[in-house]
């Protein structure tokens, strides 16, 4: 009994030891900046409103930045909505990724509110770039579905540090809203567009056929075939498989010097 005295408070320190590093484990990363505001609206619907958050790659410098999107929201998913392979490929290679939201289901009634979000959002980042090892001269502005209509005007706004887009199933209703005539041309950033399926079978929404609209558009305005690429048949991305970010590394890589 007298040795279980004296050990007992080495066992509780021990303990105690395990415990903390179990939650590193198991817990929400040092890196992981969730459900910060970046504007003055915390709720628009539910779960939903001006807010990101920012998984940061591990660096003793500044890191490039990949800010997505998110797809139409319905009841569930929201910027918290994450695929762990793509963010932690990103990661490893040094790029920081942040996820925003705005009002996550997006119609026809709304979409300029969260174009509009998008701009306070990137000049929210530019502000707090410092804080969060963050260079704001070397992004990408990626998105799924409805993130591709949601950072459209943003991608092609003419900002110095936007080196390149890449969507995955770009939503087919995209010219509906953009002018894209207008917006395209030899400065916008190189493109890359991924889909889930091909152009003979598809959903109608997310339709490779109208992405070829938008390559069509580039190639016009004189980007090569590396600096405007449209990908079929990727596959659908879930927590475990990359799908259609397979190469979103890669191109982060290419357009990120």
């Amino acid at each position: 009994m007298r040795i279980n005295r004296l050990l007992f408070p080495f066992l509780m320190a021990l303990v105690m030891l395990l415990s903390c590093d179990l939650f590193g484990i198991f817990g929400v990363p040092d890196e992981y900046h969730l459900d910060i505001l970046y504007g003055t609206v915390e709720n628009y619907t539910g779960n939903d409103g001006q807010w990101l958050n920012i998984y940061q790659a591990e660096s003793s410098s500044i890191t490039p930045v990949y800010i997505w999107a998110h797809g139409n929201g319905h009841t569930y998913r929201d910027a918290h909505e994450k695929y762990e392979s793509f963010i932690d490929s990103l990661r490893s290679n040094g790029i920081s990724v942040v996820s925003w939201e705005s009002i996550k289901q997006m119609d026809d009634s709304n979409y300029s509110t969260i174009m509009d979000d998008a701009d306070i959002m990137y000049a929210w980042l530019e502000d707090h770039a410092d804080e969060y090892n963050l260079d704001m001269n070397r992004v990408v502005i990626g998105g799924h579905s409805r993130g591709s209509i949601a950072s459209w005007r943003l991608a092609h706004s003419g900002e110095s540090g936007i080196r390149g887009i890449y969507f995955g199933d770009a939503a087919g209703n995209l010219d509906d809203v953009n002018a894209l005539d207008d917006q395209v041309s030899g400065d916008s950033p190189p493109i890359r567009l991924s889909y889930t399926r091909n152009k003979d079978s598809n959903d109608g929404v997310h339709d490779p056929n109208e992405g070829q609209k938008i390559i069509d558009l580039y190639r016009a305005a004189g980007f090569s075939e590396q600096d405007s690429r449209l990908l079929e048949n990727q596959g659908y991305p879930s927590m475990n498989d990359l799908g259609f970010y397979t190469d979103l590394a890669s191109f982060c890589e290419y357009v990120l010097p």
